[in-house]
């Protein structure tokens, strides 16, 4: 947004120079982009009369003036404009002036004619971009007057200022001025009452066709309106000032709400609306027509606002080609309209950004809307005429819009977020200042945001926002106290064993990446479909509007990249937070940390003694059995093939601690393969740590010094029971003794019907205290085959 300081003065005046206001804006949480100065310096311009004017004999559109200045000579000027003639009061550059370009103003002789001066257009004198006509002054302006009075020309500074998503107050004039105010104890000027009042009892009935979404809708009829009217030259020079100044008046007067105070308006030309207007869910492929005859091919998830027969806009105040009005206009409807987040962003999916999106975006103050149609009123028929109807009120699930948190603060927490401390006078002080409704306590506030900081959640925004008005650079820099006491016997699990893995993984040929915690909710619907996203309420942009479910989409992101820089042969990996919606959590957001990894293209560089290869499901898998294997014991996870969103259905798995779920690992579907343009060979893992810092750590055991004996058994057991299930139930047997259970060879022949499958399975046994006697080892094994024969029918071959 871009503003002049003049304007902003206007609302609250501070006994502070420019550049000191300038930081304060900036202290208060607001970039300033640019700055430019402006500067009129108008010698030698001043207002005069056109006494005479006749057509030059020679020249077409070239008149010969003459024009009273109010000295005692009478100036002979030659102009070329459409709109001069007698008796109009202008703007005269007299002999020696110079123009903002550089020009200066010299007698000239043209076509046989002196011309002694020059009149002025505002394009002239570096104003207005458009307007070419010379300047018609009011009948009551005095001859001889300088213009830098006449036009109120001050010394101006254009401030250009970048806001963060969550900072819509930044994107007004009204919102700023509020922060100055806070910052300086001041109180701003209040908004004046604009109540309109009710000539003409016209309605337009609006008719709410969705229930799932949240919308308040204010609209209001005005008619006998003359668009074909000049913009008021203060209203000019502020737009001009923002780069928002058009030629049209309805336009202007939109442009100029939106900077003062926030709120975005839009105008649709009255005659062209059928009847009525209804808020509605677009059809499926049904068309919105725009100017130039351009097309937007809508979707079933676009609100669109529309009368019995056709579209007449969609949010960001789209409107359908035809809607606008224009200098013929004579009746207009005027709206106001807050529609919820997520409808907002889907818009932005289908046309992109424009500058009232972009306020929608960021969020728009509800409690003023009202106010805005009055204001938007008062201005058009002040400016234009007309007669105004009755606002007509339409809005459903309207609460989600209005600040309803209450919020705790304690006065500890807050000292001890800081680091020092702060007297309780002087926050409650700020709190007010910054208009937040307070309940004080005797340890802690209830406090209430204002309605225009919707972004105001938890205890740690309060603090935030108490620490802008506070001052950062009034917090003492008091070093660390040096004191620390390392425990590694307190330390958590779970980054011990994100240590030891992450270890491992480097070991092996990865590196570590760390990703945007916020995605493209597209990207992820793709990965990981038919899951509810949590999306941002005021995201960076389009493609970092999502909380990441999973660490995969990052990963891939990361494949790409280093795929289309021409890397061959990639290994990632990354340790972080995922988020999803739990109820009963804090929020109703869950947090869960996860270890992800990804192995793409060639298993290794190339080299003179072997044939490069792609990785596969077993490269990833072998690396997923050593990483188990140091987090949680070679013997107590398991895995099994299972199909699972985003990954290839056959080749897939999942792992399994305790019979719990605790990862998944396999290739990447190929759809999603061949919509992110990766390379053929793509696997992932992930592995959640919620269950596996739970863990106990093993306990450590003395080496046996006594010998193994190994005993090799083959079994023929039905194909459709797995490996996995036969060592489960071994191992169960053997649970309390030293045992070491491995297969060693699966067999298959035509001998056996192709329904079974030979397995040779090894067991190697040892005890602590002796050497084990061969009975003992056969009668153990002898009883282990009994339970296999019983729960699997196993066959023991000879």
């Amino acid at each position: 947004m871009k503003f002049n300081e003049n304007w902003l003065r206007e609302w609250i005046n501070p006994n502070i120079n420019s550049i000191t206001l300038r930081n304060q804006i900036i202290e208060s949480g607001i970039e300033i982009e640019s700055i430019n100065e402006f500067n009129p310096i108008f010698n030698g311009f001043l207002s005069g009369k056109i006494v005479e004017c006749i057509d030059h004999h020679k020249v077409n559109n070239l008149k010969i003036l003459k024009v009273d200045i109010g000295s005692k000579k009478l100036l002979n000027i030659l102009c070329g404009a459409s709109n001069c003639r007698n008796n109009i009061k202008v703007v005269v550059a007299t002999i020696g002036s110079i123009l903002p370009n550089g020009l200066q103003i010299k007698i000239k002789k043209i076509q046989e004619k002196l011309s002694e001066g020059m009149l002025c257009s505002f394009f002239e004198l570096g104003l207005f971009n458009f307007s070419k006509d010379i300047i018609e002054l009011p009948q009551d302006v005095p001859i001889g007057k300088k213009i830098n009075d006449l036009f109120s020309l001050k010394k101006d500074t254009f401030i250009k200022v970048t806001v963060t998503p969550n900072r819509p107050d930044g994107l007004n004039i009204l919102g700023i001025a509020r922060n100055i105010a806070a910052i300086n104890n001041l109180k701003i000027v209040q908004l004046k009452e604009r109540i309109v009042p009710i000539e003409i009892e016209d309605q337009l009935p609006i008719t709410i066709c969705t229930k799932r979404k949240s919308i308040n809708y204010f609209g209001r009829i005005i008619k006998n309106v003359d668009l074909n009217v000049d913009t008021p030259f203060w209203m000019k020079k502020k737009l001009f000032f923002c780069d928002l100044l058009s030629e049209n008046i309805i336009e202007n007067i939109l442009n100029y709400i939106l900077i003062e105070i926030g709120q975005p308006l839009n105008v649709l030309n009255l005659d062209k609306i059928d009847d009525a207007i209804q808020i509605r869910m677009a059809e499926k492929k049904e068309v919105l027509i725009l100017k130039n005859n351009t097309k937007i091919l809508l979707d079933k998830d676009i609100l669109v606002f529309s009368d019995k027969t056709k579209i007449l806009f969609i949010p960001g105040n789209t409107n359908a080609y035809g809607l606008e009005p224009n200098k013929k206009t004579t009746n207009i409807f005027l709206s106001s309209y807050l529609v919820d987040k997520k409808s907002i962003l889907n818009t932005l999916k289908k046309v992109g950004f424009n500058n009232v999106l972009d306020y929608y975006n960021h969020g728009v103050d509800s409690s003023l809307q009202k106010y805005a149609v009055e204001y938007a009123t008062y201005l058009i028929i002040k400016i234009c005429g007309g007669k105004a109807g009755p606002i007509t009120i339409k809005n459903i699930n309207f609460n989600s819009f209005s600040a309803s948190n209450r919020i705790k603060l304690y006065h500890k927490n807050f000292n001890k977020y800081i680091g020092f401390f702060v007297d309780f006078s002087i926050i409650s002080n700020i709190l007010l200042r910054l208009e937040y409704e307070v309940d004080f306590q005797k340890k802690y506030w209830y406090v209430l945001p204002p309605s225009w900081r919707f972004d105001i959640l938890i205890e740690e925004d309060v603090i935030g926002d108490i620490l802008r008005i506070y001052n950062y650079n009034n917090i003492p820099l008091n070093p660390l106290k040096e004191g620390f006491k390392f425990n590694n016997k307190n330390r958590d699990v779970k980054d011990s064993l994100l240590d030891e893995a992450t270890t491992l993984l480097i070991n092996r040929g990865y590196y570590e990446v760390i990703t945007y915690s916020f995605i493209n909710p597209s990207i992820q619907e793709d990965i990981i479909p038919n899951n509810n996203q949590i999306l941002i309420s005021n995201p960076i942009s389009k493609d970092f509007s999502s909380m990441r479910l999973s660490l995969w989409p990052g990963l891939l992101k990361t494949v790409s990249y280093n795929k289309n820089r021409q890397q061959e042969s990639m290994r990632f990996f990354e340790r972080g937070l995922c988020f999803s919606i739990d109820k009963s959590q804090i929020l109703g957001i869950k947090q869960e940390l996860f270890l992800g990894g990804v192995i793409s293209g060639f298993y290794s560089k190339e080299n003179w003694f072997s044939v490069r290869r792609n990785v596969d499901f077993y490269d990833l898998k072998g690396d997923l059995e050593s990483l188990l294997e140091v987090i949680c014991g070679l013997n107590k996870f398991e895995i099994r093939h299972e199909k699972i969103l985003g990954l290839h259905p056959e080749q897939s798995a999942k792992i399994y601690l305790d019979n719990k779920s605790i990862g998944s690992f396999g290739k990447i579907h190929p759809q999603i393969e061949k919509k992110l343009n990766l390379n053929s060979a793509t696997f992932l893992f992930e592995l959640s740590f919620t269950y596996i810092s739970k863990l106990k750590c093993s306990n450590i055991e003395e080496i046996s010094k006594y010998p193994t004996s190994r005993r090799d058994i083959a079994i023929l057991v039905s194909n459709e029971i797995s490996f996995s299930e036969i060592i489960t139930v071994c191992k169960d047997f053997f649970l309390n003794k030293q045992v070491e259970i491995n297969l060693f060879d699966v067999y298959s022949s035509k001998k056996f019907d192709n329904r079974k499958k030979s397995l040779g399975i090894s067991f190697v046994f040892q005890n602590c205290k002796k050497t084990l006697k061969e009975d003992e080892i056969n009668l153990m094994l002898d009883n282990c085959i009994k339970i296999l024969k019983k729960k699997f029918q196993v066959v023991l071959r000879k």
